[in-house]
């Protein structure tokens, strides 16, 4: 009995020391799922928490957090599930899936259509200036059509913190057989590079950031006419890119 009771307040004692060692780490509870220990909270700046973890740092979205419990300030109450439902439900429309996938929006009647997703053909000809790159595009009409006037785009973009005008294109293609669209241009003269198009083929819009990852952009449109909406990166040169693509008719 007597090595019974020892062996009793041994553990108990184990127990103890185990809380108070876990007590002392830092811990996160999500919303939605269990808490876990962590090694260290390493910033709690900004939209999201950074942590180090068996010696690997990783980061955790605050919207995604109900608190947590650091080692030093203790408990951080970080969102609450009330909260975070009703910033959930504020957005009208889901943000799409990957990088450069776009959405026509309604904002009347809360409706979306997914654009036209197309990969495009890239080709280098020489023209009276210099050397011209031009994407091709087929078919030579988009099977996404929709009424000329004020459009709302929905586009999800690698990162929402750099200025959407350096990467994010609104452009209107040159159709004969397939859709044409200028990229770059090099005089030969000058050696300058110009990226782009010319004729308006470039339309200006406005734009604010939509959910975690993307951009709602507003821009009108006048012309009828073939468009795309690409993300743009001069500095890499592909034979083949990716656009999100729709038609304008009366």
């Amino acid at each position: 009995m007597k090595n019974l009771r020892i062996l009793i307040l041994l553990v108990a004692l184990l127990a103890t020391m185990s809380l108070n060692a876990q007590s002392s780490k830092n811990f996160i509870k999500p919303l939605v799922k269990d808490g876990f220990y962590v090694d260290s909270i390493l910033s709690l700046k900004g939209n999201t928490i950074i942590y180090m973890r068996a010696g690997t740092e990783f980061d955790i979205e605050k919207a995604k957090v109900a608190y947590v419990e650091h080692s030093i300030l203790g408990r951080i109450d970080i969102t609450d599930e009330k909260t975070a439902n009703q910033n959930s439900t504020s957005l009208i429309f889901p943000e799409p899936e990957f990088n450069g996938d776009a959405f026509i929006c309604n904002l009347e009647d809360k409706t979306y259509i997914k654009m036209e997703r197309a990969i495009g053909q890239v080709k280098v000809k020489d023209q009276l200036w210099g050397p011209e790159s031009k994407l091709y595009v087929k078919p030579e009409a988009s099977p996404v059509r929709i009424p000329k006037g004020k459009v709302v785009i929905l586009i999800r973009v690698p990162d929402v913190n750099d200025d959407p005008k350096s990467f994010v294109k609104v452009s209107q293609f040159s159709v004969s057989k397939t859709r044409k669209l200028s990229l770059a241009r090099q005089n030969e003269l000058t050696g300058k590079i110009t990226y782009g198009g010319y004729n308006r083929q470039e339309k200006d819009f406005t734009y604010k950031r939509y959910g975690n990852s993307s951009l709602l952009l507003t821009v009108d449109i006048d012309d009828v006419g073939e468009y795309c909406v690409s993300i743009s990166n001069p500095n890499r040169v592909d034979s083949k890119l990716s656009v999100s693509c729709f038609g304008v008719d009366e």
